[in-house]
């Protein structure tokens, strides 16, 4: 059954998807389709699916779904406020969509609600990644076992972006994985230190990996305009105030600025209403380090050092200070590598969202009609994130900046700097 729906997906999908954004067809030629060719065939009872299956039955729901909003809106047949109308004319088996989503979804025993997130798209949905590192290996699981990455529109370059997205969100699993248990346990200086190069060893990888995704060849190659008037348009709201997928719903990202601290007002408020975006384990996992002590602060504490004897020292007592403690030095480039990476971050969504939007609306060009390009999914703003990224650089261990990264990194045993394809790899 759902191999059948997996490649109407895959095939199909797109096609209408191009239709009516190229070719004007009626928003209708979608739903028509879904009530035809493809609801008819999934399960007339949803608790025939099996959790694998469920997982795999939710991420095409929620991709159809958002389909259909998407070209609703845009031909004005429903108010990006209110979809209701839209989803009344979907029905599987008499049980309407987003019940039989919503039932569906329960089985994946993840706690993912009646609408498509950032995980089943970005997680779920592309292959399994797998990182390898100093003998280590962790794996981001998909759910389908193909290989393949269902899209939106066919586009390879909407195929680049889940999977550079998946990418990155695996190696900061890995490092997050390395530096979390310091939170809890006071490592020997050795293990400290050697947990903490190798975690700034993959952040280097995610920073890589960002370089990477901006220099893919031609036919692979994100425009601004195809993320944001394209893309960006199908990760959309299915209702006023919900949280649709977006890269704001990255649970690594937000665990590892828990893990290391970041000092910025109403931050915790933030995270806080992202938890519907989030599921269950996402949801713990961060409330659990909503009250755990930064590990800057912890390193200075347990090596008997205060951020007011980093603050007032001289250039010439932070070089002794970084040579009498390598495990301060090792967390201050963790630190620096977290910088570069939130600097990227920051970059990407300037690149291919704020300066398209900047350029057209002193061409006097109107917002996008679905996912507005002046705010992100979440509603987050250029400028907050600049406070983010700003917070991220002011830490404890900031007054290091003063000295010299190679003479620093000479202090400790960090790991070589191995080729991208040597960590990351996509599996089954």
């Amino acid at each position: 059954m759902s191999h059948r729906l997996n490649c109407w997906t895959l095939e199909e999908l797109p096609r209408l998807n191009r239709a009516i954004l190229s070719r004007g067809a009626p928003c209708e030629t979608l739903t028509e389709a879904l009530n035809t060719q493809v609801l008819p065939h999934l399960a007339a009872d949803p608790a025939d699916y099996a959790r694998q299956e469920a997982r795999q039955v939710t991420v095409l729901l929620g991709m159809w779904g958002s389909a259909c909003v998407r070209h609703y809106v845009e031909q004005r047949r429903v108010p990006v406020s209110d979809t209701s109308d839209l989803f009344a004319h979907l029905d599987v088996h008499g049980i309407p969509f987003r019940a039989y989503l919503a039932r569906v979804a329960a089985l994946t025993g993840a706690g993912h609600p009646d609408r498509d997130t950032y995980v089943s798209y970005f997680h779920w949905n592309p292959p399994t990644v797998h990182i390898d590192w100093a003998g280590q290996r962790w794996s981001a699981p998909g759910v389908f076992g193909d290989g393949q990455v269902r899209t939106h529109t066919g586009d390879p370059r909407e195929r680049e972006l889940l999977l550079f997205v998946k990418r990155a969100e695996a190696v900061e699993l890995a490092a997050n994985d390395l530096i979390e248990p310091l939170l809890h346990e006071p490592f020997p200086a050795e293990k400290s230190i050697a947990r903490m190069t190798a975690a700034a060893g993959l952040l280097d990888a995610v920073h890589r990996i960002f370089a990477e995704f901006t220099r893919m060849p031609p036919e692979r190659r994100m425009s601004a305009e195809f993320f944001t008037d394209t893309w960006r348009q199908f990760t959309n709201h299915w209702e006023a105030g919900d949280y649709p997928p977006s890269g704001a719903a990255d649970v690594e990202f937000i665990a590892r600025d828990l893990i290391l601290g970041l000092d910025v007002p109403d931050y915790l408020s933030y995270v806080r209403r992202l938890f519907p975006a989030l599921l269950r384990d996402g949801q713990a996992r961060l409330s659990r380090l909503m009250g755990a002590t930064p590990l800057p602060r912890l390193v200075l504490e347990r090596s008997g050092l205060s951020p007011e004897a980093l603050r007032d020292a001289s250039r010439e007592k932070l070089a002794a200070i970084a040579a009498a403690h390598p495990t301060v030095t090792a967390c201050y480039l963790l630190l620096a590598q977290n910088v570069r990476v939130a600097t990227a971050h920051l970059n990407f969504a300037r690149r291919f969202v704020f300066d398209l939007r900047r350029s057209r609306d002193s061409d006097g060009l109107p917002d996008t009609a679905v996912m507005s390009s002046r705010i992100g999914s979440t509603g987050i703003r250029e400028s907050f994130m600049e406070e983010l990224k700003n917070g991220r650089r002011h830490h404890p261990l900031t007054p290091f900046e003063q000295l010299r990264r190679p003479a620093l990194t000479a202090l400790v045993a960090a790991p070589p700097r191995l080729p991208l394809d040597e960590i990351v790899s996509i599996g089954a």
